[in-house]
């Protein structure tokens, strides 16, 4: 058998990496390539903050104790450190003794910590996305040895143009003002500040994204750093296990919610491409980066000394749509093929998905088929002492769906040039090792894996389960058609009650 030469691996070899965000989806897939495939990689630190009610250390016997890192030794594991900190503070919320030792290490950098959440409160954001990616920035000045920096922005973050390409754009906003806001208003000042800052971005996410980009640019200067921007990262398609997801955010959740029977309308261009990515091939093309980054920094000119590096850092977006669009419409169809042929025991009401570009038709649809039905069974519970409130659910699924509004009836067009070349300068070892090429996806293919990985991972449910999630799937089907003929047939009288009184007055 022919020696493996990746160039991946052999950078990697004797490296000591950094990890922020390493308790998130990608942070743990991250870690997770990084221990299998690069086997001779010295050590790993993960920057963890303490949460409820467990300290960093705790939380990283959480992580390990993941399906995802059951087969993985107790040598390799050995290999990963957790250290106390958080990186909205000063120093990264880090003990002299570990900054000390990460500024004497450090030799790789894989910023991903972010608050993902849209709704999130402004100066929430700004502290972990915007004051977190400078003191990373400063961490990565300081370091003695550091080859590469890979900062995870996101696809998103100029959607405020209608084509992105992989370059920097200028905002209308200043990332110095948002840190001023930051330190010097309350969060409600801030709160009340919010609808002016955004400008024309749709949410707290995207906008402190951006700034962060913006920083990076004018304080990272000479320094070995990328900036990865992936779309949106949903389950993994092959490894370490298919259709591995642990979170409900973006689509999951709504693909979870219609599966579950509880969401049955959306606000969506069926038309629209989507730009989704699997999470196993982003964090391949997060690797291969970082590993590009050295390679790029080491070519650059021997005289030209890191004060006078005036080159912007190169920025990948990690996207689908130039080589493999998927459309909305092919997304749901797909999806809703495989919800009702392998439907979920968990169901609360027959499948259904209506989805409807004109916001008008979609708020008419969720009266209709969300409150509606919530009314009538909240009047049941009431009756029986039950505390459980659909309404009150339905208002919170309400203001997650108009969230997600902007990006699903809106279609972008990107260029990833940079990421196909990147895919191009691969060795056939380090394709075969860290494949990221989306072009050869095949979605419906995917979409099944990533039904199932639903059903396994999120939802906890088997094979053994289908027998019995069939059947409640019938009742459920006969309770949804007699409800529908309830609608039709009360639309029917409502129409002739409208009719009679127009023509006979």
């Amino acid at each position: 058998m022919a020696e493996i030469q990746s160039n991946i691996q052999d950078f990697f070899k004797n490296k000591c990496v950094f990890v922020t965000g390493g308790t998130g989806f990608l942070g743990k897939l991250i870690v997770n390539k990084l221990i299998r495939s690069c086997s001779q990689i010295k050590h790993i630190y993960l920057l963890i903050r303490d949460k409820k009610g467990k300290n960093a250390h705790e939380r990283l016997e959480d992580i390990f104790n993941m399906p995802i890192f059951k087969d993985i030794d107790a040598t390799s594991l050995k290999k990963i450190s957790a250290l106390r900190g958080d990186c909205s503070q000063a120093d990264l919320g880090l003990s002299v003794e570990d900054l000390n030792m990460l500024i004497k290490e450090v030799n790789i950098i894989f910023h991903s910590a972010a608050t993902v959440r849209f709704d999130e409160r402004l100066d929430i954001a700004i502290g972990i996305n915007v004051i977190g990616t400078r003191e990373i920035v400063k961490l990565a000045h300081k370091a003695e040895n550091l080859a590469s920096y890979l900062h995870v922005s996101t696809a998103f973050s100029n959607c405020h143009n209608k084509r992105i390409d992989e370059k920097f754009y200028n905002l209308p906003y200043n990332y110095e003002k948002l840190i001023h806001l930051y330190k010097t208003k309350s969060s409600n000042i801030l709160e009340k500040m919010k609808p002016f800052l955004l400008g024309p971005m749709p949410n707290t996410y995207v906008m402190t994204k951006a700034a962060a980009e913006q920083l990076i640019k004018r304080e990272a200067r000479g320094l070995p750093v990328t900036i990865v921007r992936p779309a949106i990262v949903i389950a993994t398609a092959n490894e370490p296990l298919p259709g591995w997801i642990d979170n409900l955010y973006g689509p999951t959740g709504i693909v979870t919610g219609v599966m579950t029977g509880i969401i049955k309308s959306l606000p969506c261009d069926l038309n629209a491409v989507t730009d989704l990515v699997p999470a196993d091939l982003t964090v391949n093309a997060l690797i291969a980066a970082s590993w590009d980054t050295h390679v790029r920094h080491c070519r650059a000119e021997p005289s030209e000394s890191i004060e006078n590096h005036t080159d912007d850092p190169r920025i990948f977006n990690f996207v689908s749509s130039p080589e493999n669009p998927l459309t909305w419409r092919i997304f749901s169809t797909t999806l809703m093929y495989y919800i009702l042929h392998r439907p979920t025991a968990k169901a609360m009401w027959y499948p259904t998905l209506i989805m409807n570009a004109s916001v008008f038709l979609h708020k008419l649809t969720i009266l209709i088929l969300h409150y509606l039905p919530a009314f009538l069974l909240d009047l049941v519970f009431i009756c029986t002492g039950n505390k459980l409130r659909l309404v009150d659910q339905y208002k919170k699924i309400g203001r997650f769906t108009d969230i997600l509004e902007y990006f699903s009836t809106r279609e972008w067009i990107f260029s990833n040039q940079n990421v196909q070349s990147l895919w191009n300068s691969l060795n056939n070892d380090d394709k075969a090792l860290f494949p990221f090429d989306i072009k050869n996806m095949h979605w419906e293919e995917y979409l099944d894996t990533y039904h199932k990985g639903i059903m396994t991972f999120l939802l906890k449910e088997g094979q053994d389960k289908l027998p019995v999630a069939r059947k409640r799937l019938h009742g459920l089907y006969i309770c949804h058609m007699i409800f529908k003929g309830a609608v039709y047939i009360g639309l029917m009288m409502l129409l002739w009650v409208i009719l009679k009184r127009i023509f006979l007055a």
